[in-house]
């Protein structure tokens, strides 16, 4: 495009008309209208030319349809005028529609932009309903981007093609001889718009980053539910794991201890407001669907908000900044600084700001750095070295706060995985029933709020007919979710993502899917077919012929490309090739446009990549591609090869629970311990395990016994065997591991004189008495023999003693009446300071003992270590079982005496009187690590009993040492105001292991971090 003519050497402006497909008439308008501005003006010396896409636009290949538009018109226009009504366009992958795309794109290079927006009716058929959706979505997309433009933008309405003609004439008159007169032309400036200053540019960015994070697509998709909605109008404030813990709390022997607070759950703004006070860095941990891409965009939105900011521990205006760490990428030099990707962020969407700028906003006082997803980098080494990335960026810019957030599989500190700067973590809670509630009533408010109204008729009365249906279908569901029956589905509706699945189809069917899978399953049918089909519109492909391209390109996702987004030529490649073996074959471009527009389940992603909506309904294709794939030689093989990977857990287990056929878990499990895979499985690992054998719907024991009876069955693969055995638990698996004892097969060394068991089946070990020096006084103290718990008590045992409370223990009522147990409660606890009055505060004693913890799904497994019980509690629990063994004093909490010595007595040299050894474990082991204890947050919480046979005793007592402290029958001190506690938890550091380390406690306290072991005294057991 020239810039001046041969003529009158006039210049030549090249004006862009940028506009979608429902303004034809208002096109032709600015066309002429442009095209004679110079007949007014023709001292001007100024010549405007329209430019058009169907006039200025040439066949080309190579690059998306809009980056050939851009290379050859639009980069090349001097300014441009935008007109909207009812459209936004087809999304381009950088912009939600071409129009909006080019005058962002102009706007970033600092060019003039008009933008004009029709009121004018438009004449809707509501009977077609195909036409209804998607006019819903173009109009709700086109508002987003209108608000996005509020703040920095003077926008034009006109209700007419003849007041936009008039509008049109008056503002080029007014504008043009203002952005390209004489004086610009004197200055020889091509482009007139002076560039941003750093005030404006950050509006700018804010603004960019308010419009890409403002809304939320409630089920993954604005095509599911036929609506965008607001985050600000349906998002529910989640529940966080806090805590006011610090490392100094512990000390050894007689050493002061600082007091304790329990954990609590905490809104979003109290975590940040603490974290903010005390460290640079809050790290957000959520399982899949639990919401912490939601929790990172209500971050940013809210500290946008100035108004809003001081709630979250800002006292000033907060510069925000967000960038998902999937596109963090290394060059030859390493990872760029946290500018330079800021600014690659904005070019990815036409704003260009050099990182000069991010630079001086960083140093900024009140900045925070959002950075979502550290678990969607799949390889573990990139994956660290993302983190050692950010602890570089925490220590460069000081005055910014950051928030990282990742799946808990995406970091474990066990496996190197971990931030070094000064952080605390957050744990994502599962929403409680009144938050399932809450959430329901505004996901359905909103989506019937987000129809259609009609053209004509009351529409205050339309709105409040909606509202009324919107509290129907919630109060339906959350009635139906209340039910004893669906107990299984309200654990489900814990997890944000699966309720907004269950919100989705209650909408349309009223119907509700028994398990997790089935949601799944559902949600794919429901978006790849149903929606359409009960609308009366054929879908492009039926759902089992969509799921038979979309399962394998999953799985190639996850097995070969090893990431969630795909570039986008390649996976059409990919799926060409499936869509060709159908009956009823289509243009995978097509296809792609039908996922992206109608299904909602693929985005595009940039400039050239897809990513699906969720990244969970990528796993579970993958993992239903996984199972088709067994009967090829060797798969097997390769499954099994997958185990423990992280990048890999979610499609194994979607794999397992599909596996409907017992002989094919048999061979899996003969596969996965025959493979080197097993021979030593780390924490995590053996969760997944138990995971996949607890969900998969089919089961045989043969492989399992098989290879526990083998005599050349190493140690740690008969642990891993007797704890899947464990978990089927019917009693052809129990049988099993009664044979393996018989048999004496066990190869675990230990140094056992007599066991006995409990009413419950727990074991308790013989521990054999005598003198040693007590840490607290240093002088010497006498132990007698005595039983000491194995293991700390489980949620199995403690659920029984609640269940038993409850009425749904009937051997044991019969053993021992409830009012019998009531009876002895009360006269136990009038003779202990403080018990009385705790039982009076709570009549229900289900209520009153039940763990604080019992629906949380870190720590209410069966065989983890019951926490959130207090010490009055523990002593509850005591005199229960020892009176179903007929005898009130039986068992007992240890005391600080008793528990030091079965812990670290030195019972091998009982010739001296010594101290005890600094752990648990042999001294010739040394000290603590990850094989030995859970502690340091190596695991990020409490793991099942028994997991750490190199930390037992040489007796064999496990977990003396780390995963939750353990309640004793001790005051503290002399105050008798505080309870003591022995043993360390998960999160502590190497100190609080030693044996004679003390937590001092309220008896009331019931932490996250607090369990208890029981003892027998000896002259009452059996052997």
């Amino acid at each position: 495009m020239n810039r001046r003519t041969d003529d009158k050497q006039s210049r030549i402006v090249h004006v862009l008309v940028a506009s979608p497909s429902d303004v034809a008439a208002e096109r032709k308008i600015a066309d002429e209208v442009i095209r004679t501005w110079h007949i007014r003006h023709q001292l001007s010396g100024l010549r405007l030319e329209p430019v058009l896409w169907e006039s200025h636009g040439a066949p080309e290949c190579g690059d998306r349809v809009q980056g050939i538009l851009n290379k050859q018109i639009v980069d090349e226009c001097d300014c441009a005028i935008g007109i909207f009504w009812t459209r936004i366009g087809t999304d381009t992958g950088v912009a939600p529609g071409g129009a909006v795309e080019e005058v962002q794109r102009l706007m970033s290079k600092g060019k003039p932009v008009m933008l004009y927006f029709s009121k004018a009716n438009y004449p809707l058929n509501l009977s077609d309903s195909g036409k209804v959706m998607e006019f819903a979505g173009q109009l709700t997309r086109l508002a987003e981007f209108k608000a996005s433009l509020q703040g920095y933008s003077l926008l034009w309405e006109y209700d007419s093609q003849d007041r936009f003609r008039q509008n049109l004439l008056t503002h080029l008159d007014i504008q043009i001889p203002k952005w390209f007169g004489p004086e610009a032309t004197a200055q020889e400036r091509v482009v007139v718009s002076p560039k941003l200053d750093a005030a404006s540019a950050l509006k700018r960015y804010h603004s960019t980053l308010a419009r890409q994070l403002g809304n939320i697509t409630l089920t993954g998709s604005p095509v599911i539910t036929n609506f965008s909605a607001k985050l600000s109008d349906t998002f529910v404030s989640l529940s966080l794991s806090g805590t006011s813990r610090c490392e100094t709390r512990i000390h050894a022997a007689d050493e002061p201890c600082v007091s304790q607070t329990e954990e609590r759950t905490s809104t979003p703004e109290e975590v940040m407001r603490f974290v903010f006070q005390n460290y640079p860095l809050l790290l957000v941990i959520g399982d899949p669907g639990s919401g912490k891409t939601t929790l990172l965009k209500y971050y940013a939105l809210s500290c946008l908000d100035n108004g809003r900011c001081t709630q979250f521990g800002f006292s000033e205006d907060v510069n925000v900044f967000y960038f998902p760490l999937r596109e963090l990428k290394k060059g030859d030099s390493g990872y760029a600084s946290l500018p330079a990707i800021l600014s690659g962020w904005c070019e990815k969407n036409y704003l260009t700001l050099p990182d000069t700028l991010f630079s001086g906003w960083l140093e900024e006082p009140s900045s925070l750095v959002l950075l979502d997803g550290l678990d969607e980098i799949s390889d573990v080494d990139e994956r660290i070295a993302v983190c050692s990335w950010v602890d570089r960026m925490v220590e460069r810019f000081t005055s910014a706060r950051f928030v990282v957030t990742s799946r808990s599989t995406g970091y474990r500190k066990g496996d190197g995985i971990e931030l070094e700067a000064s952080h605390l973590r957050a744990d994502i809670m599962d929403f409680s029933k009144e938050q399932q509630a809450e959430f329901l009533q505004r996901w359905f408010k909103a989506a019937f709020l987000g129809e259609i109204p009609p053209s004509v008729g009351d529409k205050g009365r339309w709105r409040i007919l909606q509202e009324q249906k919107a509290d129907q279908k919630a109060d339906a569901i959350i009635a139906f979710l209340s039910q004893d029956k669906n107990r299984s589905l309200r654990a489900l509706a814990g997890v944000p993502l699966l309720l907004q699945i269950m919100a989705m189809l209650w909408k349309d069917r009223e119907y509700l899917p028994g398990s997790r899978l089935k949601l799944y399953d559902a949600a794919l049918n429901y978006m790849l077919d149903y929606r359409d089909r009960r609308r009366g519109i054929d879908p492009l492909l039926a759902a089992e012929d969509a799921r038979r391209v979309l399962s394998p390109v999953s799985l190639w996702m996850q097995d070969e490309l090893k990431k969630d987004e795909a570039d986008r030529d390649k996976m059409q490649d990919k799926m060409q090739e499936l869509l060709d073996t159908l009956c009823n074959s289509l243009p995978a471009s097509e296809f792609c446009r039908n996922l992206v527009d109608r299904a909602g389940l693929l985005v595009e992603y940039g400039e050239k990549e897809y990513v699906f909506r969720h990244k969970s309904f990528r796993e579970y294709m993958a993992g239903v591609q996984l199972l088709k794939n067994m009967h090829r030689m060797g798969y097997l093989d390769i499954i099994v090869t997958r185990f423990g990977d992280d990048w890999w857990q979610e499609p194994l287990r979607f794999f397992i629970g599909h596996v409907d056929d017992a002989d094919v878990f048999d061979s899996f499990m003969q596969k996965l311990f025959d493979s080197p895979v097993t021979e030593n499985l780390t924490q995590k690992q053996q969760d997944l395990l138990v995971a996949l054998v607890e969900e998969a719907p089919q089961r045989k024991i043969d492989a399992l016994r098989q290879k526990l009876l083998d005599p050349a069955t190493t140690q740690n693969r008969q642990r891993y065997l007797l704890e899947c055995l464990k978990t089927i638990a019917k009693p052809e698996a129990l049988a099993v591991v009664r044979e393996f004892k018989q048999l004496g097969l066990s190869k675990e060394e230990r140094v056992i004189v007599a066991v006995t068991l409990d009413k419950l089946g727990a074991e308790y070990i013989l521990i054999k008495g005598g003198t040693f020096i007590y840490s607290r006084t240093k002088k010497p103290e006498t132990v007698p023999d005595m039983y000491v718990a194995k293991y700390t008590v489980t949620n199995q045992h403690y659920r029984r003693f609640i269940d038993y409370l409850d009425a749904k223990e009937p051997e044991f009522a019969e053993r021992v009446p409830v009012e019998t147990y009531r009876k002895s409660l009360q006269e136990l606890a009038s003779g202990i300071k403080g018990f009385s009055n705790w039982l009076k505060e709570e009549p229900s004693l289900v209520s009153r003992f039940r763990s604080f913890y019992d629906d949380d799904k870190r720590f209410n497994k069966d065989e983890q270590p019951v926490v959130g019980v207090s010490w009055f509690a523990a002593k509850a629990w005591c005199l229960w079982l020892s009176l179903l063994e007929g005898e009130r004093a039986r068992y007992q909490l240890p005391d600080e005496v008793q528990w030091e010595w079965a812990a670290g007595g030195q019972r091998d040299k009982r010739d001296e009187v010594l101290k005890v050894r600094d752990y648990p474990w042999p001294e010739e082991k040394g000290k603590p690590d990850k094989t030995r204890a859970n502690y340091n947050n190596h695991e990020g919480g409490t793991t099942p009993v028994g997991r750490y046979p190199e930390g037992a005793t040489p007796e064999g007592l496990y977990d003396m040492a780390g995963n939750v402290w353990e309640w004793t029958e001790d005051w503290y001190d002399e105050d008798k105001d505080r309870r003591s506690l022995r043993g360390g938890d998960y999160s502590d550091k190497a100190d609080a292991l030693r044996c004679s380390s003390r937590l001092d406690l309220n008896p009331r306290n019931r932490g996250y971090f607090i369990g208890f072991r029981v003892i027998r005294s000896s002259h009452s057991s059996s052997s």
